[in-house]
């Protein structure tokens, strides 16, 4: 039995957490399968590479597909499935990883580590996408460095980020779990 979760959230702590508890839930309600419906602008770089590697480590099937932008980090999320459709008007949009400041001061020391970190992030989220999908580093960092790098469903099945493009379906009398932002 398939258990259908629709997440069209932020990647945010709580929105995280719900999903990995649905997931969980699926899990341990032994359905075969799971089928992730996503559409997400992204949000907190640790949480969607977190829940990415949790998808990685289930021992139930997890098929994604994008039903509208999969964004920033919930393009590792997404990639964490297989296989892995979109619909024919989504999008995915690839950017490098942004630090926020609110009225710091940073000494040089400071700025540095500020740095070293979001290189770090980039770098993972350019690892994790790599290995999930296929794609080469060099490549995923390419769609990251250029500024913001937006994919159609049709540019995602030429890069092999998607198996194919189709319309998802929850089956009539199918129980299905969704999560949004509160």
């Amino acid at each position: 039995m398939t258990q259908y979760i629709v997440f069209i959230a932020d990647v945010q702590i709580t929105q995280a957490a719900k999903l990995r508890e649905a997931l969980t839930k699926a899990v341990n309600e032994k359905h075969e399968e799971i089928y992730l419906i996503i559409s997400s602008p992204g949000g907190n770089v640790s949480e969607g590479l977190n829940i990415a590697a949790f998808m990685k480590t289930l021992p139930t099937k997890i098929i994604t597909h994008n039903i509208g932008q999969t964004d920033s980090i919930a393009n590792v999320i997404f990639a964490a499935g297989s296989p892995r459709y979109a619909t024919q008007n989504s999008s995915f949009l690839f950017h490098g990883v942004a630090i926020n400041f609110e009225k710091m001061s940073l000494i040089e020391s400071q700025l540095e580590e500020q740095y070293k970190n979001a290189k770090r992030l980039r770098e993972n989220i350019a690892a994790a996408f790599a290995a999930y999908t296929g794609l080469s580093i060099p490549d995923t960092e390419a769609l990251m460095i250029s500024g913001s790098t937006i994919l159609t469903a049709a540019d995602a099945l030429g890069k092999a980020i998607i198996n194919e493009i189709r319309d998802a379906k929850i089956p009539p009398g199918s129980q299905f779990i969704s999560i949004g932002n509160m």
